[in-house]
């Protein structure tokens, strides 16, 4: 029983000074594990292509006025 009553007096002392939204005591930003590679442009990968089917997805959200393309930097 005084084993008990030792254990929750130690987790009683450790909680009120914890909190779960308490900032974690490394806090920082983590170095990258991988790096990225450039992206390819379809004369990149055209040997690798050749005979396959291929599934392109485009993205046609650019903002026009009537016909007239509006920012061409999104296409």
């Amino acid at each position: 029983m005084k084993f008990f009553s030792a254990v929750v007096l130690a987790l009683a002392a450790t909680a009120s000074t914890t909190s779960a939204f308490a900032p974690a005591a490394k806090f920082g930003v983590r170095a990258p594990t991988f790096e990225l590679e450039a992206k390819k442009s379809i004369e990149d990968i055209a040997d690798e292509l050749k005979g396959k089917k291929v599934l392109v997805r485009c993205d046609v959200n650019v903002p026009l006025d009537g016909k007239t393309i509006t920012d061409d930097t999104r296409i």
